[in-house]
């Protein structure tokens, strides 16, 4: 286990459980993988769902809800409530990364991951990534900004605005818009995308990045 997921172990088994159908879904397909990678499965009705050739190890993503813009996914609003929408995001179905997706779990005892929570393994998604954890707690709010910011093309602006999102077992409770980020009371801080840029905060200024 990395450093960061091993050192952050003990806070996460506290924050929560998977929860529902698909979180199971995405613990038995990673466990799956780990023993065996599928490759693409050309029999499913669905394929490719993503791109031809296609890795369909991880039909249901380990990472998901990840909220990092850089993969393709975005926030989207359906019949009054939120969702992190993967339809743009390929990455985890490229053969290397499911190479290095199994390679990285593989070491983890399965009980830890069955028992893990959303933290635990976003963090892990930001080792692969980065090769470190950018994302920081403030108090009671876990901020994502500097992974989403991240090699961007950004400049400074007058005025900006994020996201605090409330998850519960892997699912979008609430999301709130905020303009300011004083007293932030628990959450997800994500910058707010709007077309192809994202605008946030970055300590105390306001920015604006080209993804």
């Amino acid at each position: 286990m990395r450093a960061s997921c091993k050192k952050h172990w003990s806070w996460c088994r506290g924050h929560g459980r998977y929860g529902g159908e698909m979180r199971e879904r995405a613990l038995l397909g990673l466990f799956a993988s780990i023993d065996s990678p599928a490759g693409p499965i050309y029999e499913c009705k669905y394929y490719p769902c993503h791109f031809n050739g296609q890795d369909c190890s991880f039909c249901y993503c380990p990472f998901y809800p990840c909220f990092l813009y850089r993969l393709g996914g975005e926030l989207i609003l359906r019949s009054g409530k939120y969702y992190w929408s993967c339809k743009k995001c390929s990455w985890i179905h490229k053969k290397e990364v499911v190479e290095e997706v199994v390679l990285y779990f593989s070491s983890i005892p399965r009980q830890i991951l069955v028992e893990a929570d959303w933290m635990f393994f976003n963090r892990c998604l930001q080792e692969i990534l980065f090769g470190r954890e950018l994302g920081k707690r403030v108090g009671n709010v876990y901020d994502l900004s500097p992974p989403n910011f991240y090699g961007l093309d950004c400049r400074d602006v007058e005025n900006s605005s994020s996201l605090l999102i409330e998850l519960e077992d892997f699912s979008i409770k609430r999301v709130i818009r905020v303009e300011r980020l004083n007293d932030l009371n628990g959450g997800i801080l994500i910058p707010e995308k709007m077309g192809s840029v994202i605008r946030g905060f970055r300590g105390s200024d306001c920015i604006e990045c080209k993804l």
